[in-house]
């Protein structure tokens, strides 16, 4: 997968999706095609035959993400697109209820800071999240995961493919205290979507402030990594100089002011961004609702070649 970081019944298929729908994602498709250099025609091939637990309305933009993602390969992307509602689908507790304002969601929101950074010179996108409270007691694993692919899928909302994507994370308010809060079983999903299903290449993992006790965390989470994941991460101490992330990955116009850049502060972001998290709400609540078989009539799900497809007339 990580290539891409990385009967004789007659029917009708539906035709490739341009209108936008409230479970789209949210960018310029037709100048996201132009800049990845992408061609429609994929997206159609990537529609027949249908892909078993994936709606048949799934829209262009999605399918763009996976596309780019897989470096055009059909037979890669129509694996991953698979995997990625199937990840969905096996893990509730971090893909369901993502109500932006319900109580649970709240909590994270005010204990942990999340905001997509500007694309990097090189045409990156970037993601930022750390703890913004030290207290244990205030972070609950499951929904701290929700979250967070709340944030990877608000970047893309607004970014669209791209070459790559860097994950920042900033351990500065992590205790070992936080490590016993930690389930395996949810790690376990979080790696097998974020390095098999995710419509994004994965490129880099910066980690600031790495606390003195990261072999115990990689102690827990090594047996779930691909080794070239490994190969990406990079680690960056809080007495470290942060020179060469500068020069080599995000430049200070892409950084809050906390780490010597020229946005604004973590904290202003993180708030600007709980807004752009209120505004997806639609989508949140309508993926849920499309990918589960529950949306228009149009939202059909291919239970399996043995079944009918729902909804489809067969000649």
């Amino acid at each position: 997968m990580w290539g891409r970081y990385l009967g004789k019944f007659a029917y009708s298929l539906p035709q490739p999706v341009t209108m936008t729908m409230a479970h789209d994602l949210g960018y310029d498709l037709e100048e996201a095609l132009k800049r990845e250099g992408l061609n429609r025609n994929d997206l159609v091939a990537l529609r027949s035959p249908p892909i078993e637990g994936v709606p048949l309305d799934i829209t262009d933009r999605l399918l763009t993400c996976f596309l780019s993602a897989c470096n055009q390969n059909i037979d890669e992307t129509r694996k991953v697109i698979k995997i990625f509602y199937d990840a969905r689908r096996d893990g509730p507790e971090l893909f369901n209820d993502r109500d932006p304002f319900s109580p649970k969601i709240r909590q994270c929101f005010q204990n942990q800071d999340y905001f997509p950074l500007p694309p990097t010179p090189s045409g990156y996108s970037v993601v930022y999240h750390r703890l913004s409270s030290p207290k244990a007691s205030n972070y609950c694993f499951d929904e701290a995961v929700k979250t967070y692919f709340m944030l990877l899928e608000s970047c893309l909302t607004t970014d669209g493919p791209r070459p790559g994507l860097i994950c920042l994370f900033d351990m500065s308010n992590v205790g070992l205290t936080h490590l016993l809060r930690v389930k395996i079983s949810t790690i376990r999903k979080f790696f097998h979507y974020l390095q098999d299903g995710l419509p994004a290449k994965l490129k880099a993992i910066h980690v600031l402030n790495a606390v003195s006790f990261f072999d115990k965390v990689l102690y827990i989470i090594k047996p779930f990594i691909h080794a070239e994941i490994l190969k990406m991460l990079f680690l960056h101490g809080s007495n470290d100089s942060l020179e060469s992330l500068y020069e080599d990955w995000i430049p200070r116009s892409c950084l809050p002011s906390d780490y010597g850049g020229e946005l604004m502060s973590v904290a202003d972001l993180h708030q600007e961004h709980i807004r752009k998290f209120e505004s997806m709400r639609p989508y949140f609540l309508a993926e849920e609702r499309q990918r589960n078989g529950k949306g228009d009539d149009d939202s059909v799900l291919i239970d399996g070649a043995s079944k009918k497809m729902k909804s489809l007339d067969i000649d």
